[in-house]
């Protein structure tokens, strides 16, 4: 298996200051160097990708390499003109919360019992309730503070709303092993404009393999319904996320649209 750069983690936005962590992998010996977005502590690195032999694992030391944190340097736009690094970037949502999402999008560690919704203890209190991660054998998210489960519509595997209604989250997960990843952004993109009435493509993240590939659709015009979907794969499985914003959304719904987009992780069983 070819090693993959980074430790298999999203390089930090360009620019942005980064903390670089050593992990030992016992079992080849090599060390692997993870570069992260500074506000992020050296605990969270989970299912780190060897750069010695390739393989995944879970380092039983994960310790900051030492020395001067550093920008990371400028990178060529994407085809889209955007920098890489989206997976970082969760503007919107306040310092304490983002560090709610980026720990969740390092730690997958996904149990194989029934949905279990545990608290998550950010560096710093993140309002009335705690963010908390709702954790399935096929994915982990986030709930956001002042969010709630409810029930999912048909066919649906998870869906939650704010508590002003005015924010809302579904979650459709497809077992289709002979889809591909072309295939199916075509599908989910003329299911959003039978929902929607419109649908584009807003970002898009070519990895190496389809389980590595992230998708963003969106539609809606200003002052309609908002509509943003995330598309991800994972073995067998393909994963249809999508939210919705009411014109003139609280901030407390726009907020918790961002956390359940960025903290979604898809997993093999």
């Amino acid at each position: 298996m070819a090693p993959v750069g980074n430790g298999g983690f999203p390089e930090p936005p360009a620019g942005e200051r980064v903390r670089v962590v050593r992990c030992a992998h016992d079992a080849c010996g090599a060390e692997t160097r993870v570069r992260l977005p500074e506000r992020l502590p050296a605990r969270v690195v989970r299912r780190v990708v060897c750069a010695g032999c390739g393989r995944t694992f879970d380092p039983e030391r994960a310790e900051d390499a030492g020395g001067e944190a550093v920008a990371a340097a400028p990178r060529r736009p994407s085809w889209l003109a955007r920098p890489p690094g989206k997976v970082w970037r969760v503007i919107t949502i306040p310092i304490a919360a983002l560090a709610v999402v980026a720990t969740l999008l390092v730690v997958r560690d996904v149990t194989d019992n029934a949905t279990t919704t545990q608290p998550v203890t950010p560096d710093e209190p993140t309002g009335t309730d705690e963010a908390r991660v709702v954790t399935e054998p096929t994915y982990t998210l986030a709930l956001p503070p002042e969010w709630r489960q409810v029930d999912p519509p048909a066919g649906a595997s998870f869906a939650a709303e704010s508590s002003d209604g005015a924010g809302e989250a579904t979650l459709w997960i497809e077992r289709s092993p002979g889809l591909g990843f072309a295939a199916f952004e075509r599908r989910s993109l003329a299911r959003l404009r039978d929902l929607a009435g419109s649908a584009e493509v807003a970002e898009r993240s070519p990895g190496p393999a389809a389980e590595q590939t992230v998708v963003r659709l969106t539609a809606g015009a200003p002052g309609e319904r908002r509509y943003e979907v995330t598309l991800r794969a994972a073995g067998a499985y393909r994963y249809f996320l999508s939210t919705a914003l009411e014109p003139g959304a609280s901030p407390i719904a726009r907020e918790g649209v961002s956390m359940v987009q960025g903290s979604f992780l898809p997993s093999r069983e």
